[in-house]
């Protein structure tokens, strides 16, 4: 088998071990589609060895791959999140089959930074067998930029002026069990929010929108226009930090096999210390166990201690 040959069938095996279609791989490396394709047809007139060294480079450089958290363990977060969009889906649903236009239900999260909570909403928008879409606030974001970002998360065409866009998106998601849910909430004008409300208004569709205390504080303020938004307002949730039932879980998930090289109590003594360390943050339990991973193999230990946890813990200045 020659080289060419060895790497079409490396890379056949990389796509579908790593669920990569070509054309994100071509983007990966850097390269055209078209390029990545010809040359694997055997068809490519440019530099072969030149394209063979560059798909050689990037099969070496993803043989090993960074140990990262399992976010879909079964966290209090977790449940929260759920149990919030599941309840706006429910008058979803009911709006769907009804064919009932009412004033829309808003479902709310709250909760500091670094809790997990748009893990769970990406996860829950993976499994959810209706249409979920989530679309990211920033600072200073405008009514327009928002609705071109729905309209894009939709597959809709983003083009024109707002109220374009608006009726192409009232169009497309009419009586459809669509949940749109806004995270980083902390950063929309009440305006804005308002509008994609009234989006839902004329659509039956749900509206979930998460963010830290920030946001609560001004919907529960009720001042002003927040009055209007915390009136529609079906479910508030508040997320609690991480509790050492959480740790446990998802250092276990992490751990998978390698939990059988310690005892309960060295594994517990190590999830302590660890609950200790992230005060209640996945996001810092998330880091400090892949820190902790990579340091222990390049110490080719089999097994996280407590030594690879303060080490660790330096490196991210925790």
């Amino acid at each position: 088998m020659s080289r060419l040959e060895q790497l079409i069938r490396d890379l056949a095996v990389f796509s579908e071990a790593r669920e990569m279609s070509y054309n994100q791989i071509a983007k990966a490396m850097g390269v055209g589609g078209s390029t990545l394709s010809e040359w694997r047809k055997g068809t490519y007139s440019g530099d072969v060895e030149a394209l063979n060294d560059k798909v050689e480079d990037f099969l070496s450089r993803h043989k090993y791959e960074i140990k990262r958290i399992d976010f879909s363990v079964d966290t209090d977060v977790k449940a929260r999140v759920y149990y919030v969009i599941n309840t706006i889906q429910k008058y979803v649903s009911s709006n769907v089959a009804s064919r009932l236009l009412e004033s829309a239900k808003i479902g709310y999260i709250f909760g500091r930074a670094g809790l997990g909570k748009t893990h769970a909403i990406r996860e829950y928008i993976k499994e959810y067998k209706g249409r979920g879409i989530l679309v990211t606030a920033e600072s200073g974001i405008t009514a327009v930029g928002l609705i071109k970002r729905i309209a894009r998360e939709l597959k809709l065409d983003d083009s024109g002026n707002a109220e374009t866009v608006k009726t192409r998106i009232r169009d497309a998601i009419k009586f459809t069990e669509t949940i749109i849910i806004i995270d980083e909430g902390e950063h929309l004008k009440p305006s804005v929010i308002d509008l994609v409300r009234s989006i839902a208004d004329q659509t039956g569709v749900g509206v979930v929108i998460a963010g830290t205390e920030s946001l609560k504080s001004l919907v529960f303020s009720q001042k002003k226009q927040y009055e209007y938004l915390y009136s529609r307002a079906v479910v508030n949730m508040t997320l609690k930090d991480l509790g050492i039932e959480d740790t446990s879980k998802i250092v276990r998930a992490f751990l998978k096999n390698e939990v059988d090289l310690y005892t309960e109590k060295e594994l517990q003594d190590l999830i302590n210390y660890i609950d200790v360390t992230v005060k209640g943050s996945a996001r810092q339990l998330a880091n400090l166990l892949t820190a902790s991973s990579e340091i222990a193999n390049q110490n080719e230990s089999a097994k996280i201690t407590k030594k690879h946890i303060l080490a660790a813990v330096t490196t991210l200045a925790l």
